[in-house]
């Protein structure tokens, strides 16, 4: 090695500087000579994609849901009890990360918006391949986008125009409606573009309709919303046509989980490629090769009904046995969490015995689709309207059926069928708007936190429906980006 270093500081040492400026570079692309084949948009597609296993979805991303009620936020930062105990810094880094990758996705997907097209003016790309690249960039936007809505309510919209005129210190849109709008827009151009399935790890129009039905629930404010309603159970009753259940709850989170059907928006991982921020590596024990963030509390465990299989699937607890590949079988013991239980979705072990942090993650699942439609079929005409999608969801579950359910029962299920997936926080928040809950009373029962939270998780709205904007974005937009009102010191 040594005499390789010697023979480049040589060749080096009789270039002129005035030499290396005036070589030519090699392997340096613009977007002149870039967007001009399929293999382009297909690696700037997997960079839009690949943004989400780290801060955009990732991690930090998950700390928003320690403010619901099944699990604590563990660990020793403090930045995560501000966020858990509604006192979230508008300086807290874990703003500026989730914000700030959000808008990489944003920005790989306008890049492909602006560029695709030149590619096809090329006829350098399939009809098929162009529209299914295309509808993947306006839903990776869309979700990026959605996200922030469900976060922050309002932010800044950054589309193709303001690329292409270098105008990105904007103001954040004037309401969360807005913002849902837009996002609505481009979900239905990644509907008319995407294929009903797509090739695995690759979202299909059934992505795009689940998140309209999320996003017309969260409209849906009052309890018998009939505009919302209708068009989330419209929008919902897509998913439910075209894209079955999985008959083994399991199956959903282990190995091959992309060629399932219900699992509509994965990210893809691998061994290969080791990435610490993903969600199956946050949480767990550190003894099992984890980050022992997010400990379940008894809350969640006790909501679980007699023999569903969801449990064992979802939490391990003291006393429970893994199968951790030639270390074979491991005992949960009471030193490796606070409150006795750990979410287990996520775990898998080597055949060597090392934990397995190239398991797939889905993000969205139809299960939460049929879900939803039944949830506004029941706000919409009463108890047992959705006791058939309640149904389908428990068929695997080892339970019976459900007979003239009611939005308690709804609920109940909604929380065991994903518990540990970033959803329940932002489903109290609908639920609290609409009148079924009052979160300031129901956020502040002492089984609703950890012990040494109680008499400080105090929630209040409607402060407490969003997080405020990274304050150092705010500082250095000169007076355009101002801070969400309610966070305003």
């Amino acid at each position: 090695m040594k005499k390789y270093t010697i023979l480049l500081l040589s060749i080096i040492m009789t270039i002129s500087c005035d030499d290396i400026l005036e070589q030519e570079l090699v392997g340096k692309r613009t977007d002149q000579d870039y967007w001009t084949t399929e293999a382009d948009m297909v690696d700037a597609l997997a960079g839009a994609y690949g943004q989400w296993a780290t801060r955009a979805l990732g991690m930090h991303d998950l700390f928003f849901d320690n403010q619901g009620d099944d699990h604590w936020r563990a660990g020793d930062h403090a930045e995560d009890e501000e966020i858990e105990t509604f006192n979230t810094n508008p300086s807290n880094y874990k703003l500026r990360d989730t914000y700030r990758y959000k808008y990489e996705v944003i920005s790989s997907a306008n890049g492909i918006l602006i560029n695709g097209p030149k590619v096809k003016e090329l006829g350098a790309i399939s009809e098929t391949s162009y529209n299914s690249i295309m509808g993947q960039a306006y839903f990776l936007r869309a979700y990026a986008y959605y996200r922030l809505y469900l976060i922050h309510g309002q932010v800044p919209i950054i589309t193709e125009e303001n690329v292409l005129t270098n105008e990105y210190n904007v103001p954040k849109c004037e309401s969360p409606e807005i913002l849902s709008d837009f996002i609505l827009s481009d979900l239905e151009n990644a509907v008319a573009l995407l294929p009903m399935h797509n090739v695995p790890g690759s979202v299909g129009k059934g992505a795009a309709w689940a998140v309209m039905t999320s996003i017309y629930m969260h409209r849906a404010e009052d309890y018998g919303n009939a505009e919302f309603l209708n068009k989330a159970i419209a929008a919902g009753q897509n998913v439910v046509d075209n894209y079955p259940l999985a008959d083994d709850y399991l199956s959903l989170f282990r190995e091959g989980n992309q060629y399932l059907k219900e699992n509509l928006f994965i990210m893809m991982n691998d061994l290969d490629w080791i990435n610490q921020r993903i969600m199956s590596k946050h949480r767990g024990p550190r003894p099992w090769g984890m980050y022992g963030f997010q400990e379940p509390l008894d809350d969640l465990v006790n909501e679980f009904e007699d023999g569903d299989v969801r449990k064992g699937v979802t939490i391990i607890s003291d006393g429970e046995f893994a199968l951790q590949g030639s270390l074979g079988l491991v005992e949960h013991t009471p030193d490796l969490t606070n409150t006795g239980h750990s979410y287990f979705k996520y775990m898998e072990w080597t055949e060597s015995g090392n934990f397995d942090h190239g398991l797939n993650i889905p993000f969205l699942r139809a299960a939460d689709t049929y879900l939803l439609v039944a949830e506004a079929q029941i706000r919409l005409n009463g108890a047992g309207a959705g006791d058939a999608l309640i149904n389908a969801v428990r068929l695997r579950t080892g339970l019976g059926d459900v007979s003239g359910a009611d939005i308690d029962d709804l609920i109940h299920e909604t929380r065991v069928e994903l518990a540990g997936e970033n959803f329940r926080y932002q489903n109290l928040l609908r639920w609290h708007k609409a009148g079924i809950y009052d979160l300031e009373e129901f956020l502040s029962r002492p089984e609703k936190m950890i012990p040494s939270d109680v008499g400080r998780k105090v929630w209040s709205g409607p402060k407490n429906f969003y997080q405020p904007l990274y304050q150092t974005d705010i500082d250095n937009s000169d007076g355009v980006l101002v801070q969400n009102p309610e966070w305003i010191n």
